[in-house]
């Protein structure tokens, strides 16, 4: 019966199935099973099963909704340790070279050279109190969680792309009855236009619901499984585990290529001057269509209230060849795309680096390079002080096809070192105050000023609702917490805290501070008032540290400080 449960090819066709029918198979055909009869241990399709059901009347016939029963029935490979590859055998090794679960047939094809084969109830001995097994129904209800708002919120985008369509045809029907029976072509041709976009979209986002809908399905059965297992053993649980994290892996991974989209919409420009110009014009309008883009990634694995620890630490080489002094990080941040922006203070530089932390383009600034903020798109702003000249500068930066290219530059009476983009306005901090800013360089008002001290306002983040705001001050070993209206919430002191550089806030809400004398990496509670755990210190390869970025495309903390290296913390 084993044969009969490999998945076969039919001769002529590419299709593979767990099950093949029986009857099917012995005419030398290729057709899915849909039934199980536990009498005749035999599997049956639609067409076949009327005739077994007419032959045997008594016999008990299972459906696919009892696919457990089937592989009970013969014995087979319970489906959470069935090898995916060879569906026949179970999952018994695991390859430490490749990190990856085996059956027998996979070490003997593809694993006789690897030199760490490893059985796996020596493996998942104590899996039940591994802290990472202990919270993946958390995190699997977490992802799914999220998995079905991003679901909801593209059926009501949908329902919102309808609703705009319906507002640019009455404008165009609007224009319609100035003018002559010419405009019928073209309201047609326009028409046409604006549906077959609506189409387009609308493509896109069934597309995205029906991943979201597998996913969804997916992690709820694995984790239904892992649950039911609970009293089986550690092997099942170990290789449920191992399951789940790939597929956790490969939907972080889809949702973190979806989540940059918010938004799909179309919008509608009328030609000026219609009326005069008609008999040159072929449409009503211009017929726009815009993906909207979240200034960073929406996904977040790890709830607010999370304490993270670190998995490891990898340092990536950032200097260049025509760098002229040891690097000096004082500003990083991430791109929708996953690439990464830092400033070189030391050598004057803005660098641009690849998903992989390798450094791809860079360009000059005239003098100290200070902060860097993420403002939109594949724009960024650093911030430029120039003490020849006393001349400051925010000059706005674009990403173009893997170049850095500044579009325009803001001049501003004050020095600044760190700067934060939320809405339609610039937070600039000058060393000593917090100024708002309009995205054009208009001052907008003082926020909040400490001039105790010459460094009490350096790096500034911003919570993702804009309600709070955290400053560090790096005179008096401080992180300052405000409200958007400049009140002071809270003021946090401890003794790995020493000379705060940078402070970044993550849109799931959770807070991190680098400083420079203690040489640490610390996350902090959301209301800025107690040190939830330190991350890193200087035997973990911290130097100085005065910018940080979390990621949440790879999970990992990005610092850079007076070294050649930025520091990639992996937490979880």
């Amino acid at each position: 019966m084993a044969s009969n449960f490999e998945s076969s090819i039919q001769r002529g066709c590419d299709f593979i199935h767990d099950f093949v029918c029986f009857p099917c198979e012995e005419d030398g055909l290729n057709t899915e099973a849909q039934y199980f009869c536990n009498q005749c241990t035999k599997y049956y399709c639609v067409n076949c099963v009327p005739v077994h059901n007419k032959l045997f009347k008594r016999h008990s016939v299972l459906d696919r909704t009892d696919m457990t029963k089937w592989a009970a029935a013969l014995g087979m490979v319970d489906v959470l340790e069935r090898c995916e590859r060879h569906p026949g055998e179970a999952l018994k090794l695991v390859c430490g070279d490749h990190d990856q679960l085996c059956c027998h047939v996979c070490v003997a094809v593809d694993h006789r050279q690897c030199s760490s084969i490893q059985h796996i109830p020596d493996v998942a001995k104590g899996i039940r109190k591994d802290p990472e097994f202990r919270q993946l129904p958390q995190r699997v209800a977490v992802l799914r969680k999220q998995i079905e708002d991003m679901k909801n919120d593209r059926k009501k985008n949908s329902a919102s792309l309808r609703k705009t369509r319906t507002t640019i045809v009455d404008e165009i029907k609007a224009i319609r009855k100035k003018i002559n029976d010419i405009l019928d072509k073209m309201e047609k041709t326009t028409v046409q236009d604006l549906d077959r976009l609506v189409a387009d979209q609308e493509l896109s986002i069934k597309k995205d619901m029906e991943s979201f809908t597998q996913m969804h399905d997916e992690l709820k059965n694995i984790i239904d499984d892992i649950q039911s297992k609970d009293s089986s053993g550690e092997p099942p649980l170990y290789i449920g585990f191992r399951k789940c994290e790939e597929k956790i892996k490969q939907a972080k991974e889809i949702l973190q290529n979806m989540s940059n989209v918010v938004k799909y919409d179309i919008t509608f420009r009328k030609h000026n001057g219609i009326e005069d110009n008609l008999s040159s014009m072929k449409t009503f309008g211009v017929l726009n269509e815009s993906n909207v883009y979240c200034k960073q990634p929406l996904i977040s694995l790890f709830p607010r209230d999370h304490v993270f620890a670190t998995k490891g630490y990898k340092e990536y080489i950032v200097k260049i060849s025509s760098d002229k002094s040891a690097c000096n990080i004082k500003g990083i941040c991430e791109l929708p795309g996953g690439e990464v922006v830092i400033t070189d203070f030391n050598n004057n530089k803005v660098k641009l680096l690849d998903q992989e932390y390798r450094v791809v383009d860079h360009c000059d600034v005239p003098e100290n390079p200070f902060d860097v903020c993420h403002i939109g798109g594949n724009e960024v702003a650093v911030c430029v002080n120039n003490n020849n000249d006393d001349r400051h500068e925010l000059h706005c930066i674009n990403i173009t096809k893997g170049k850095l290219v500044t579009t325009r530059k803001l001049s501003f009476s004050h020095k600044f070192y760190g700067a934060a983009h939320h809405g339609n306005n610039l937070y600039i901090s000058s060393f000593t105050a917090l100024y708002v800013y309009t995205m054009t360089g208009k001052r907008v008002k003082t926020l909040y000023e400490d001039k105790s001290g010459d460094y009490t306002v350096v790096g500034i983040a911003i919570s993702n609702d804009g309600k709070t705001i955290y400053i560090a001050n790096y005179s008096y070993n401080q992180l300052i917490t405000l409200d958007n209206l400049g009140n002071k919430l809270a003021t946090f002191t401890d003794p790995d805290l020493r000379e705060p550089r940078g402070v970044h806030a993550t849109t799931a809400g959770h807070v991190f501070v680098c400083c420079c004398k203690s040489h640490t990496v610390l996350q902090v509670d959301k209301d800025g008032k107690t040190k939830l755990a330190t991350l890193a210190r200087e035997q973990d390869g911290v130097y100085r540290p005065k910018a940080l970025f979390f990621s949440s495309r790879s999970s990992s903390l990005v610092v850079g400080g007076r070294k050649d290296t930025l520091l990639v913390i992996n937490v979880q």
